[in-house]
């Protein structure tokens, strides 16, 4: 399993070009984005391939080590880049964004999502596994599971709400509105954390950090432009405090992480920007690569192919997934053109 992980950073490294003295402003750009985030989702598969498998040999348990090693920071950059791109559109759209936002953000992300539980429940009969009606209905809304990844989701459906109605209730008031949804994740962060693990709440502070990004984008960037080097510093070391568990409380120490990531992200985009057309091609499909691919991983499970060849078990899980994903896409564009793009608002 070490040589999909040397592929990976090998494309990144590859297809970057490094400025040392000028900053890219196009380090927020669609296209250095869509880059990023198609390297994460390929490591979301990875860290997902990773619970199915035992990694026995050294060259395969590094892949499993570093995924470990990133933990959820390997969704920051979704929560992040969807909070900023949110504002942005904001700034250049106005009302007009705003008052599509339920039906283009929200509904149509709950809609292609319920189109994959639905294909999950069809995989759970397949396999015998009994689902109570409570259960079915409860994941449809991303708060319970039926073998489906569901906890982002859910996250990320409260998130695009919080926004929705900041900006809504404060008529594009932006800085009303982020200080609305700041507020309104915390809450969030306090009551599923009474029901759910804490995995549940730990990265959707990064929305409204994206947001902060977009809203004082300027003065960000004079500050970067005086203070690189020292920002570095403190970037690097508030990670590593919290790295090392110097804080006590858990949450806090992944709060520091999370916000010193997401930093660094767009710090390193400044001087490193990204060209690769493969990773952004998979930054295109994050939604459906990241919702599907625990189905071939489901079934080739239960057929227990884990157990009989670990690589056979990767490739097969891979190029299904791919599939899976590109025909999931294409339905879903075709049913937000013929239907959703009908409905009002």
């Amino acid at each position: 399993m070490l040589i999909p992980l040397v592929l990976l950073f090998g494309i990144l490294l590859f297809s970057t070009r490094f400025s040392r003295q000028t900053l890219f402003k196009s380090y927020n750009s669609v296209s250095q984005t869509q880059a990023i985030k198609g390297f994460f989702v390929i490591t979301i598969f990875f860290s997902h391939f990773c619970s199915y498998v035992q990694l026995d040999a050294w060259y395969d348990d590094v892949m499993r080590k570093y995924c470990r090693y990133l933990g959820q920071l390997m969704v920051a950059p979704f929560f992040f880049y969807s909070g900023y791109g949110i504002f942005e559109s904001v700034k250049k759209k106005g009302a007009a964004y705003i008052k599509t936002f339920p039906k283009r953000r929200i509904l149509k992300t709950l809609l292609h999502f319920d189109f994959a539980v639905l294909l999950f429940f069809l995989l759970d009969f397949f396999m015998g596994e009994s689902i109570s009606w409570s259960a079915f209905l409860l994941s449809l809304v991303a708060w319970e599971s039926i073998g489906n990844s569901n906890w982002f989701v859910f996250a990320i459906l409260c998130a695009y709400v919080f926004a929705y109605v900041g900006l809504w209730v404060f008529k594009g008031e932006m800085k009303r509105a982020l200080l609305f949804i700041t507020m309104m994740s915390f809450l969030f962060i306090f009551f599923v954390r009474q029901f759910k693990a804490e995995y549940w709440v730990n990265t959707i502070l990064a929305l409204p950090l994206g947001c902060s990004l977009s809203l004082f984008k300027e003065k960000f960037e004079k500050i970067v432009h005086r203070h690189f080097v020292e920002l570095v510093g403190l970037v690097a070391l508030l990670f590593g405090v919290a790295k090392c568990n110097i804080i006590c409380s858990s949450f806090v120490n992944s709060q520091l992480i999370l916000f010193s990531f997401s930093a660094a992200i767009v710090l390193i985009s400044l001087h490193v920007q990204v060209n690769s057309k493969i990773l952004s091609w998979f930054g295109t499909l994050v939604f459906e690569i990241y919702i599907l691919q625990r189905i071939p991983m489901n079934l080739l499970f239960y057929m227990q192919l884990n157990n009989q060849n670990i690589y056979l078990f990767f490739v097969i899980s891979f190029v299904c997934t791919l599939a899976l994903s590109i025909l999931f896409k294409k339905w879903n564009v075709f049913f937000d053109s013929k239907i959703l793009c009908g409905l009002k608002g």
